[in-house]
C-alpha cells in the first residue's frame, strides 16, 4: 500500500471579508468535502457521527469569533481530528509544508552496524522518497556482514512513515517466501477520479506515475459514483518474495508511538515471518485510510484527505491503536535509556533475559 503526500505550491487568494468569514467558509466546505469523498467517511458518521457534529458546531461558533488565520488553523486542525486523527491533514495557507532539507533528508538515511559477532543492527528513521534506493545500497554493501549474524536489530522508532517502496529491500531478508497481502478499495467520486489523474503532476517520475495511475482512472471512471472499487489485486491474497540465501534466524524490530503509515505496513508485512518479534511501544495507527491526495481550498489552505481504505476492515483496524507490539517495554525516559533498550533487546536475542537479571 504506497502512501502519497504531495506539497503543493500556493498561489495568491483573494481575501475573503473577514478572517472569521474565511474560516467558517473554509469550515464548511472542509465539513462537506470529506463527507462526500473521503474513504472512512461513512464508517466514522456510522460509529462516531454525533461527536463530529458537536465538533463542527462548536467549530462554527469558534471560527465565528476568531481574528487570527493562526488561530483559524487550529481551530480547523482540531474538528478534523474529530473524523480521525491521523491521514487527515490540513496545510496552512502561510506557505507550503516545509520541505526536508538535505541535512535533514541525510540525517533520516538508513544505517548499519555490527553490535557483536552473532548480531547486526539496522535503524531505519524513515521511508520517504529516495531512502528505499539508500536502503538497497546499504543492504548490498554489508551484504557478508548481514548474511554472516544470525540475529538481527532492525529499529524503526521515530519513523516518520513515507511509501512502502521505502522498506521493500528488506522483504528478501525478513519474510518467509510469501508475503500476505490485502488489498485498497478506491472511494469512486468525481473529485477523487481527478485527483489521482492530477497526482502525476507532483511527482519525481511522472511517466511511471502515469504508467501506474492511468489503468486506475479509467476503471473509476466506468464504477457507479459512491461505490468503493478494489484495485490491483484481490482483497486477501499473497505474492511470492525472492528470498536471500542466508536470511537472520532471529529478528527483533523495535518500535514506538511515531511509527505511523508505511512504518506500519512494514511492521504488519515483517511479523508476518516466524522469526521475527515486534519489541516496545505500540505504533501509531494510521493505515486504515491512506493513498492522501490534496484538496485545495479558495483561502489557500490545502486538505490531504484519504482516497483508500484497506481490506483488512472491519476485521483489523490499526487506526484504532496501533500495532500492538509482541513484547512491550516502558518508553526510555532520555537518550542514555534509549540506547540501553537496544542492548537489552541484543543481550535476548544473544541468548540471554529480556529483563535485566538482579542485582
Amino acid at each position: 500500500m504506497k502512501l502519497l503526500i504531495f506539497y503543493l505550491a500556493l498561489h495568491a487568494h483573494a481575501a475573503l471579508a473577514s478572517p472569521a468569514a474565511e474560516c467558517q467558509a473554509d469550515l464548511s466546505r472542509i465539513a462537506h468535502f470529506i463527507e462526500a469523498n473521503d474513504a472512512g467517511a461513512g464508517t466514522h458518521l456510522a460509529s462516531h457521527g454525533a461527536s463530529i457534529a458537536a465538533a463542527l458546531a462548536s467549530a462554527h461558533t469558534a471560527a465565528g469569533q476568531t481574528l487570527e488565520v493562526a488561530a483559524c488553523d487550529s481551530i480547523l486542525q482540531t474538528y478534523l481530528k474529530a473524523w480521525r486523527p491521523t491521514h487527515l491533514q490540513l496545510i496552512p495557507a502561510a506557505g507550503t509544508k516545509p520541505g526536508k532539507s538535505q541535512a535533514l533528508a541525510n540525517s533520516r538515511a538508513p544505517q548499519f552496524s555490527v553490535l557483536g559477532k552473532d548480531t547486526a543492527m539496522l535503524v531505519l528513521p524513515s521511508f520517504n522518497q529516495g531512502h528505499g534506493a539508500a536502503l538497497a545500497n546499504l543492504l548490498a554493501k554489508h551484504r557478508s556482514e548481514l548474511a554472516s549474524r544470525k540475529n538481527w536489530i532492525v529499529d524503526v522508532r521515530d519513523n516518520d512513515g513515507g511509501e512502502d517502496a521505502g522498506f521493500a529491500p528488506l522483504r528478501p531478508w525478513l519474510l518467509d517466501a510469501y508475503l500476505p497481502r490485502q488489498g485498497v478499495e478506491y472511494r469512486v467520486t468525481p473529485a477523487n477520479i481527478q485527483s489521482q489523474r492530477d497526482v502525476c503532476s507532483y511527482t519525481g517520475d511522472p511517466a511511471a506515475c502515469l504508467e501506474q495511475m492511468t489503468p486506475l482512472v479509467e476503471r473509476m471512471r466506468m464504477a457507479p459514483a459512491g461505490s468503493f472499487m478494489l484495485f490491483g489485486g484481490e482483497r486477501f491474497g499473497s505474492v511470492p518474495v525472492d528470498l536471500e540465501a542466508r536470511r537472520p534466524e532471529r529478528v527483533a524490530i523495535l518500535t514506538d508511538r511515531p511509527c505511523g503509515s508505511s512504518c506500519e505496513q512494514f511492521v504488519l508485512e515483517a511479523r508476518t515471518s516466524f522469526r521475527v518479534k515486534i519489541v516496545g511501544r505500540p505504533t501509531m495507527g494510521a493505515l486504515d485510510y491512506s493513498n492522501l491526495r490534496p484538496y485545495r481550498l479558495d483561502s489557500g489552505r490545502i486538505l490531504f484527505y484519504a482516497t483508500t481504505r484497506s481490506t483488512r476492515l472491519p476485521d483489523l483496524h490499526i487506526d484504532a491503536a496501533g500495532i500492538a507490539p509482541d513484547i512491550l517495554l516502558p518508553a526510555p525516559a532520555d537518550q542514555t535509556a534509549r540506547e540501553a533498550e537496544v542492548k537489552q533487546v541484543q543481550r535476548w536475542l544473544e541468548g540471554g533475559p529480556l529483563q535485566a537479571p538482579p542485582r
